[in-house]
């Protein structure tokens, strides 16, 4: 209760207040917290900001355990050679959490050692930071204590069997091969159920994960597909930005995943990840032309540009689909052999894309394309996918004028699936733009870093390291001065 007390006074310092006054309820009618305005914010405002409870670097290159930095040297720890830091102070600060994970990960085998993912550490870390907090070692906040922790809902009975388990086998993992006997196994899956739908993945200005946190106020804050507010990292630190007016009053909602989906892919990672379907305004259009497009099937006629649907309604149980133009129909067999040649593909071309071998895996994704093509309707979700990949992989290998072409045939799905102030747009019109640019073509260049520039200001702030070299170098071509560009 005096912790609740405590955190409702935080929260009021910051124009914020967690409320239960309009309750909402999760289909098993547990009653979820929501954080509301006390306040007016305005668009590009900054809502709060916290640090997480426990964080974990999930990087393959080496970065910082304390600040998540990775440029400079970085020094590794020289006990359990997992842990990488970018200096004696970080280390230091470190250190009371670091020394018992890093004696339990010591004395294991280096075949345990690989057992030991990012997932794992996460939890042993919540573990060791709970009991340091109840033993007075380490102290407590109004945002940053265990009470938090132990409030979330973990979900645990709308978890697969198989998903338990694997949580079951991971915590004895932890109990005996880390050697931490006062690990309650039972208490241990229900944290590894916590970690699942509370934790965010900590991601920088280009959306590529960094790390993985647990933010226990950030965690109140409820989803929409059309958030009014974003969550965005400086190295672990989470600031929440307002993308959109909120008025006082108003419920701050964020967005648990990509938006740049189409409504059948957000809900299914909704109701998998975080077990809720979305009623918000834009999933209530999933019928609609413009979203059905970005989900659908090329039509085979080579005249036609129109998509196939079901005939009895999109995403039925029928098995023959229709295109809305010429009539033409598609059974699901032949989409199924269409499948068929695109998995082992991605497959490959995952694999050498993580291995470093980037021409091999241009190769490859430019096979899926013709796959895709061949299944999906250009302006589909699935080709974007593809092509965004094939984006970043011909800037890699230097050929700029096929990466822009390649960027160029996004653009339009991105605009038909990401609105307002969304970050993955900005990134976006950044990239178009300096792609522009570099080829000469100043006039589109300009018109598309001005567009990145209005939204990444608002989504980042205009102190993000990128956002003033973009705002800096913009104002410098619109004074006339040569620019950075």
């Amino acid at each position: 209760m005096e912790d609740d007390l405590e955190l409702q006074r935080f929260l009021k310092a910051e124009g914020l207040t967690v409320s239960s006054v309009l309750p909402k309820f999760d289909y098993n009618g547990e009653c979820m917290r929501c954080l509301f305005a006390t306040r007016d914010f305005i668009t590009g405002e900054v809502i709060m900001r916290e640090e997480p409870y426990v964080c974990i670097p999930t990087s393959s290159d080496p970065v910082c355990q304390r600040c998540f930095k990775s440029d400079g040297t970085l020094l590794r720890c020289a006990s359990c050679n997992i842990v990488w830091y970018c200096g004696a102070e970080c280390q230091r600060l470190d250190w009371k959490l670091h020394k018992v994970e890093c004696r339990a990960i010591s004395r294991l085998e280096k075949k345990w050692q690989e057992l030991v993912t990012p997932e794992i550490r996460l939890l042993v870390k919540l573990f060791i930071r709970t009991k340091l907090q109840r033993d007075k070692v380490i102290p407590t906040t109004p945002i940053d204590n265990f009470n938090l922790v132990e409030a979330m809902i973990s979900h645990q009975s709308d978890m697969e069997t198989e998903k338990l388990v694997e949580y079951m086998t991971k915590a004895q993992i932890v109990k005996q091969r880390l050697q931490q006997p006062e690990l309650d196994q039972d208490e241990a899956v229900n944290n590894f159920c916590k970690l699942s739908c509370n934790a965010h993945a900590i991601v920088d200005i280009e959306m590529e994960q960094l790390g993985i946190g647990l933010y226990p106020v950030m965690s109140i804050i409820n989803h929409s597909c059309l958030p009014n507010a974003v969550l965005v990292f400086e190295g672990k630190l989470a600031v929440l930005r307002a993308i959109a007016p909120v008025d006082e009053g108003d419920e701050v909602l964020i967005s648990y995943i990509d938006l740049g989906r189409t409504t059948r892919f957000r809900q299914d990672d909704l109701n998998g990840k975080y077990h809720f379907t979305c009623s918000c305004p834009r999933c209530c259009k999933f019928a609609k032309i413009d979203d059905q497009i970005l989900d659908a099937l090329g039509c085979k006629n080579g005249k036609c540009d129109g998509f196939l649907v079901d005939k009895y309604g999109f995403y039925s149980s029928d098995q023959k689909l229709e295109c809305n133009k010429c009539g033409l129909v598609r059974t699901s067999e032949a989409e199924k052999r269409a499948k068929g040649k695109i998995d082992p593909l991605l497959a490959k071309g995952r694999s050498d894309f993580s291995s470093g071998y980037f021409r091999e895996a241009l190769s490859t994704y430019k096979r899926v394309e013709e796959a895709t093509l061949d299944l999906f309707h250009p302006s589909s979700f699935s080709v974007m996918i593809v092509r965004n990949l094939l984006t970043k992989l011909y800037m890699k290998t230097g050929d700029i004028q096929a990466a822009l072409e390649c960027c160029r045939l996004t653009t339009p799905v991105h605009q038909r699936l990401l609105q307002g102030h969304d970050p993955v747009l900005g990134r976006h019109y950044y990239t178009r733009g300096m792609l522009e640019w570099v080829k000469g073509n100043k006039e589109d260049a300009l018109n598309y870093l001005i567009r990145a520039g209005d939204i990444l200001e608002i989504t980042h702030g205009t102190n993000f390291p990128l956002v003033k070299e973009l705002l800096i170098n913009l104002a410098k071509e619109q004074e006339g001065h040569p620019s950075g560009f």
